[in-house]
């Protein structure tokens, strides 16, 4: 029997060619693109899942508000760890280590010399049995018995010495002018890609935090705690920040009796009138989650996580619903066999499950179509989504494995379950006879399926076309600057980065006399990215804390950036702006409450008041992402003795602009011999920061696409149904004297309708759903009014064509041949 049936739905399959087609592919995209997003959610949520202690393993930080400004960092000081080993027994081990993404080293081999670039740990005594890293060759604990010692990731290894055995490696770290060259030992090789990690660590080495002495007052350093079992974290949250914050005020007090004891408001207002403390907490989040959210990172991972898994659900279910509807179409020809079947005593359970088995192969069918396509397409989908997602992956593959099986059987169900048990419910009596139309009873749910398929694509369709408009102002926004062709140059020599003005004018010759550069300017850092420099700045009593920006005097004119009132820095006036004068953004200007410019303020700078006048206000200048508020900033063009200038700032002009970057790359080299030089270009560096956002679009665009094409294929199917239950209609119309474009748009008002509700529905969801998504960005556009309307009359025209097609050779076609019968 089931070799019979076999033949039959295999029989059935290549009779109808073009709706079996349409069938397998429409679910085969569908399942294509949910499979691509399956591989990035369990690529993004498997992060430091590699170890079962790790579900016990927290970050720490710190959350405070001082001189009424907030401020979220991932670190805190050396005493906190010393005092959570000390009073807290329900922590299993405590590890204070300092992370440093962007750590460069020299190595030789081969003759050759190189320059690496590690995101670096160092690391203390306890790290490994906190965060237990485990070595393919040798063993990282290795980097406490040498101090040359380090480890470094298998990636590193393999892209610094190839396939030679990287243990005992010698690499050369380079100490620029204060400091001597450091040999450094391959002691380990650990395998990034088992031990996937948020932090990113390819290169490990040890440090004795015990020689910091009074330097672990500084919040530098980075703390991860492991609980004991079944510890209640959030009860031991609780007492840690009490201990903490009392253990400040007693440092603030200068207080070294272990038996002081304040109670937390007294802790508070002690810390309030000593350093401005109004609030602080600190923040313990686990290891765990960190790739997807984090309280001290802007990161939208989470919420892309949750956009793209509703779009793989919707794309599944319209392809779903897309199957459902043209199995239903080709009701009409399995009718006769039903009934035959019926009548030879065939229950409707049995032919119930043959018609889910039938459904099963051409899910499996499209299943190993999606495979193929995905396969195909992971290159692409890695370059936009910058991810390394592997189909076959084999630390992963039978998790991956059970997914897909679950996955092929929910589809089945969902898609084959409703036409089985459709098909079956014919009556033999009435479909023997030919009367079997009778029987297929209501369409209003396969129309509120074509409904929920246009929902769903137009409100795709709608929110693309906002993002992108979104995306258009992020990149034409005035950033208050010039930002185009200004490349920032690191100064590695420690030596070159304390030259005064006249003491840098020798370089400054030299790279001034390289065509195609205009102008340049130094700075303490490079112009995205938040500021390590922060000052308090007090007058008439209230104190802020602005970010502090140490320039050359010529930074602000090299930026090209505009004066909104009084002046910038002048070289006329160097004698007084190098020491006394000093520009504010708009944005400070407002938050130190200034009414006019040419006042004094102070500025603290560690024990030192230093009085500066304010001779001018610039233009806020967008120096960090659309997601955050620019914050006040204060420039100054003084202090080369203990604020040092680190980075070299060149307008470029002309077009050759790649032969200008290797004449400066060449007169750097003579200048800093130690490494080859590091630039970069802040308009990069922007869209850098637009990045994620601009993947999150081309991600939309392409499903919202898809969608709308597995959406099309629904209608190419109903009107094909419509038009085979209406011929007789049709025939009669023809033979009383109807028109054929009569005909064609009494066949489109039903579907048009349809779409024009399913158009109401998609507007209303896209406007809610944009407008969330909004909440992420400070500085965003208002909802635009054009993609509404463009998306609701583009998708009228194509229902309308759609329809005309489809239903074209059903009004050509001879009325004799449909009413023959009757």
């Amino acid at each position: 029997m089931f070799k019979l049936n076999l033949k039959i739905a295999l029989r059935n399959l290549w009779k109808h060619k073009l709706y079996s087609g349409l069938n397998i592919l429409g679910l085969a995209a569908g399942l294509s693109g949910f499979m691509i997003i399956l591989l990035y959610i369990n690529f993004e949520t498997g992060y430091d899942k590699w170890d079962p202690s790790l579900k016990n393993t927290y970050q720490v930080g710190l959350h405070q508000v001082k001189n009424g400004a907030a401020n979220s960092e991932a670190k805190t000081d050396g005493f906190f760890v010393k005092m959570i080993r000390e009073q807290f027994p329900e922590v299993h081990t405590a590890t204070m280590w300092l992370w440093s993404d962007g750590f460069k080293v020299n190595y030789f081999y081969n003759h050759q010399s190189y320059e690496q670039n590690f995101t670096a740990a160092s690391i203390d005594s306890l790290f490994l049995k906190t965060y237990p890293l485990q070595a393919i060759y040798g063993d990282i604990a290795d980097v406490f018995k040498d101090k040359r010692g380090i480890a470094i990731s298998l990636g590193k290894a393999r892209e610094m010495f190839g396939n030679a055995d990287p243990i005992n490696q010698v690499i050369l770290k380079k100490g620029g002018a204060n400091f001597s060259d450091e040999q450094l030992v391959v002691k380990a090789v650990w395998d990034e890609k088992k031990y996937r990690s948020y932090f990113n660590i390819d290169f490990i080495s040890a440090i004795d935090f015990n020689i910091y002495g009074s330097e672990l007052w500084y919040r530098n350093y980075n703390v991860m705690l492991q609980f004991n079992e079944k510890t209640d974290v959030r009860s031991a949250i609780v007492r840690i920040n009490q201990l903490y914050l009392q253990d400040q005020a007693k440092r603030a007090m200068l207080i070294n009796d272990p038996n002081y004891r304040v109670n937390s408001n007294e802790a508070m207002a002690i810390l309030k009138k000593k350093e401005g403390i109004t609030s602080q907490r600190i923040v313990i989040e686990p290891v765990e989650d960190l790739n997807m959210k984090s309280f001290f990172s802007q990161n939208p991972k989470q919420k892309s996580i949750y956009i793209l898994t509703a779009l793989a659900s919707f794309l599944l279910i319209i392809s779903c619903v897309n199957f459902t509807n043209l199995a239903i179409v080709q009701a009409g020809s399995r009718a006769k066999e039903v009934g035959i079947k019926k009548v030879l005593g065939a229950f409707r359970t049995n032919l119930t499950l043959q018609f889910l088995i039938e459904t099963g192969m051409q899910c499996l069918l499209a299943f190993f179509i999606a495979l193929i396509t995905v396969e195909l397409m992971l290159p692409p989908i890695n370059s936009i989504l910058d991810t390394q997602l592997i189909l076959f992956n084999g630390t992963e593959l039978s998790f991956l494995i059970g997914q897909g099986l679950s996955l092929l059987i929910v589809i089945v169900l969902l898609s084959g379950l409703y036409p089985a048990l459709f098909l079956s419910r014919f009556a033999p009596a009435k479909v023997l006879k030919g009367n079997f139309a009778t029987s297929f009873g209501s369409v209003n749910l396969r129309k509120s399926l074509m409904v929920l398929q246009f929902t769903i694509a137009g409100s795709l369709v709608i929110s693309f076309l906002i993002m992108n408009a979104q995306l258009n102002y992020m990149k034409n926004k005035d950033l208050g600057m010039e930002a185009n062709q200004v490349m920032a140059l690191g100064i590695r020599n420690f030596k070159n980065r304390s030259l005064n003005p006249a003491e840098f004018s020798s370089i400054r010759q030299r790279l001034m006399g390289i065509d195609g550069v205009e102008d340049i300017s130094r700075s303490t850092d490079g112009l995205v990215g938040e500021s390590n420099w922060k000052h308090d700045f007090t007058y008439n009593g209230k104190t802020s804390e602005l970010i502090t920006k140490y320039n050359d005097i010529n930074y602000l004119n090299l930026l090209k950036a505009k004066i909104v009132m009084g002046r910038g820095f002048s070289e006329k006036l160097m004698a007084t702006d190098t020491l006394t004068s000093i520009v504010l953004n708009e944005a400070a200007f407002i938050a130190m409450n200034l009414k006019e410019i040419n006042v004094v303020i102070d500025l603290k700078d560690g024990d030192r008041i230093q009085h500066v006048n304010v001779v001018g206000v610039v233009k806020n200048i967008q120096n960090e992402g659309f997601d955050r508020a620019i914050k006040p900033a204060a420039y100054l063009a003084g202090d080369f003795k203990w604020h040092w200038r680190s980075v070299v700032l060149l307008r470029l002009r002309g077009s050759n602009i790649a032969e200008t970057i290797t004449n400066i790359k060449n007169v750097w080299k003579e200048i800093e011999p130690d490494g080859e030089p590091r630039y970069s270009f802040a308009n990069e560096k922007f869209a850098k920061l637009n990045a994620v956002y601009e993947r999150m679009a081309s991600v939309m665009f392409a499903f919202s696409t898809i969608t709308l094409l597995v959406s099309v294929m629904g209608l190419f199917t109903l009107a094909a149904y419509s038009s085979k239950l209406r011929l007789k209609e049709i025939a009669i119309r023809k033979i009383l004297g109807a028109s054929t474009i009569s005909i064609l748009k009494l066949l489109n008002v039903d579907l048009v309708r349809l779409v024009v509700a399913a158009n109401i529905f998609a507007d209303v969801f896209a406007y809610i759903y944009m407008n969330h998504w909004f909440k992420d960005f400070v500085y965003r556009i208002d909802i635009p009014f054009m993609p509404f309307l463009l998306v609701n009359i583009a998708t009228i025209v194509l229902t309308i064509i759609t329809v005309s097609i489809q239903s074209v050779s059903a009004v050509k076609a001879n009325p004799v041949r449909a009413l023959k019968y009757e």
